[in-house]
């Protein structure tokens, strides 16, 4: 062993002896620290949670009681109105709304809109809001009830909407739906909407059968069958002038409406569960909880109510207990296999009561953050006391390696540099002067730096050219009454030369659009600076020169002549879409023919050429062409030659021909269809091979 790597050891070991050992110490005290500051939190966060809950149970037990008296009352008058209306003679001249009214969009009652809270739950699993409204009602006729019937007790209840609007205007988040169902057979629901089965009898749902056995109100949980949504409903009997049993009138509660009212602390709302609990004999029911929510995928099936427990069988008992004798707490007990707080609020006479269930972890959530943040401040520590080990450690072997820094530091120059690099630093340069390969080596790397610069400004330039010019083109096809458009472009560089756009033509008149597709010739910057401007002169003279297209193409012909002199031109299409007319005029500077697909006979018409190709001759004329009227169905396709002249790996042309036969094939489907559809053929034609030119097509389908 060379002496100066022994005393390199020695140097090591006096110098971080010491060192270690104050660490060891800081880190054993700062752990203590922690636990202690810990344990006093988290007995302060149980002590507050305890209060916390408690009185949110308290507050939420008051206010859901209170609307339990409010839906009561208000099906109490509910009925009163039905047995009023009932007592009356028969109005006529009453115009009824019915559900397949509703449903097949005919007969519509005023006020219909999309509802804020009434949302049926699609097959993708969103929740799509449905048409209602509140100026009418819905009836509903069961399957095989005569008319004759029916008649006069529906034109009796058709002024219902009178009484539900009453109470619906007093607190429009707390009623979900408001209805009556009689025995003669037809229901009637608040407000109108649609969406009723066609085998739907409300004489056997749960809430009918209930109220009419009991004959008072009752409370029941069941998927609602028109939204399918889970409800809390409230159903009464009615009855007739002589004291027989009419039907039923009812009012359903959605849950987010039961669950509303309860502020629980943000910091523990995403773990806790909330629910309405009611005594039966010796168990506990759960009446109102989120989970109920996932079981109304079928309406005709009433929601089972989960029996609550805990792990915890004494904890529970008393739990128990305490509802059984109408007292309200909180206590500690397992729920779902996690530890957790249970608040619960009175209950009265065997009625519902309040109850939430907080885990315990993220009760003393913050006591394990202070804990975890005096880890971290030690660990912090640890680290200035590394950094002081690194410094005397680097201190000794300078010291006991001196002598070979003569070698080490060009290579950590060079080391410094090529990370540099790596992290895209190119204008990195070492000084090395050696008079050996090191400096060799260092000269190398100062000359590589600013090329790599130069071509990193030049991708970084191509790609904002190429976010320029997507920019310019239409970010989606317009929307005009009647046509079904698409249109795309797709670059074989990271810029091109073809080019397309929608131009509103409203100041010529409603219904107009303008429809430009262009070619510039070769590719990259060039070809995608000329088609940018060829845009921008299109855009400005489209109002000003109307249906004069002719005088329009001239005008951006002496534009483009005098731009790009002999070294550049292009072809451009442009055509004026009356939606009103259903016509085509158009004028067509060199650009490959448009095409029109003919529904009637299958045929395929060219909408040739009207002029030569844009800023090759000064004096040229262009003619206006059309219109070409358009009928349902029809297809007009315009596109680029990059399309037809498309290439597979042994050099064959994808063909005039055969891009026809595809565009004839498809054109019975949407726009977008068509569009995917030949592009799909271009793509397996070239089986893998690049794409050599712009693509670019532009589809308008008759509706």
């Amino acid at each position: 062993m060379k002496i100066r790597s022994k005393l390199l050891i020695l140097l090591l070991t006096i110098a971080l002896l010491p060192l270690v050992a104050g660490t060891a110490w800081q880190r054993f005290s700062t752990q203590r620290l922690g636990r202690r500051l810990a344990a006093n939190t988290r007995q302060t966060l149980v002590e507050g949670a305890t209060r916390t809950l408690e009185m949110i149970v308290r507050n939420y037990g008051q206010i859901v009681s209170r609307d339990k008296k409010a839906v009561e009352l208000i099906v109490g008058f509910q009925a009163l109105g039905v047995e009023e209306r009932l007592r009356a003679a028969p109005p006529s001249g009453v115009t009824l709304f019915f559900s397949r009214d509703y449903d097949e969009g005919r007969n519509l009652p005023t006020g219909m809109k999309p509802s804020e809270m009434h949302f049926r739950t699609g097959a993708d699993g969103r929740q799509v809001p449905i048409p209602v409204t509140y100026d009418e009602q819905v009836f509903f006729k069961v399957r095989g009830v005569a008319d004759a019937a029916v008649a006069d007790d529906m034109a009796r209840l058709s002024a219902m909407p009178a009484v539900y609007g009453q109470f619906h205007a007093t607190d429009p988040g707390l009623l979900y739906w408001q209805y009556t169902s009689l025995a003669v057979g037809f229901h009637t629901s608040y407000p109108g909407h649609g969406g009723y089965p066609p085998e739907y009898d409300p004489r056997t749902r749960l809430w009918y059968q209930r109220a009419k056995e009991a004959g008072d109100l009752v409370w029941v949980v069941m998927p609602e069958v028109s939204t399918r949504t889970v409800a809390l409903t409230a159903a009464m009997p009615v009855k007739r002038p002589d004291g027989r049993f009419a039907g039923v009138t009812a009012v359903d509660v959605a849950f987010d409406r039961v669950f509303r009212a309860l502020d629980v602390p943000s910091q523990w709302r995403e773990d806790a569960e909330v629910l309405l609990a009611v005594p039966q004999g010796d168990k506990l029911l759960i009446l109102v909880q989120s989970a109920y929510l996932a079981q109304g995928a079928n309406w005709e099936t009433p929601t089972d109510l989960v029996q609550l427990d805990s792990d915890d069988s004494d904890e529970f008992e008393q739990f128990r207990i305490d509802a059984a004798a109408g007292r309200g707490g909180v206590r500690r007990m397992r729920y779902k296999g996690r530890d957790a707080f249970w608040a619960y609020g009175l209950c009265r006479d065997g009625q519902p009561f309040p109850v939430v269930i907080v885990p315990y972890d993220r009760v003393v959530a913050r006591a394990e953050e202070a804990e975890q943040q005096v880890i971290e401040a030690m660990l912090r520590g640890l680290e200035i006391a590394g950094a002081g080990i690194a410094l005397v450690v680097a201190v000794v072997v300078l010291v006991a390696f001196r002598s070979s820094q003569a070698v080490t530091r060009p290579v950590r120059r060079l080391a410094h540099a090529a990370e540099r690099f790596a992290a895209g630093d190119y204008s990195v340069h070492v000084d090395i002067k050696t008079g050996d390969e090191l400096q060799d080596l260092g000269d190398t790397v100062n000359d590589v730096g600013p090329k790599m610069l130069e071509r990193e400004q030049m991708k970084a330039s191509l790609a904002l050219a190429m976010e320029i010019q997507r920019h310019l083109l239409p970010e989606r096809p317009p929307a005009v009454e009647g046509f079904d458009i698409a249109g795309n472009s797709i670059y074989c560089d990271e810029t091109g030369g073809d080019y397309y756009d929608f131009i509103d033509l409203v100041d010529l008149g409603e219904g107009k659009l303008g429809i430009a597709i262009g070619d510039v010739t070769g590719h990259g910057i060039g070809a995608a600076l000329l088609m940018a401007s060829a845009r921008a002169m299109l855009r400005s003279h489209a109002t000003l020169h109307g249906d004069d297209l002719s005088d329009l193409f001239r005008t951006l012909n002496v534009h483009l002549v005098r731009d790009t002199g002999d070294e550049r031109f292009m072809t451009l299409f442009y055509g004026v879409l009356d939606s009103k007319q259903r016509s085509l005029w158009w004028v067509s500077g060199g650009h490959d023919p448009a095409v029109l697909w003919r529904q009637a006979s299958g045929a395929i018409e060219e909408l040739g050429n009207t002029g030569m190709a844009l800023g090759i001759i000064e004096e040229a004329e262009f003619d206006r062409a059309g219109p070409a009227g358009l009928e349902p169905g029809d297809v007009f396709l315009i596109g680029t030659d990059g399309a037809w002249e498309t290439q597979n790996a042994k050099g064959e042309l994808f063909g005039w021909d055969r891009f026809l036969e595809v565009f004839g094939a498809n054109a019975r489907k949407s726009s977008q269809e068509i569009y995917d559809a030949i592009v799909e053929a271009l793509t397996e034609f070239r089986d893998g091979g690049p794409q050599a030119d712009d693509i670019t097509l532009v589809i308008v389908k008759v509706l």
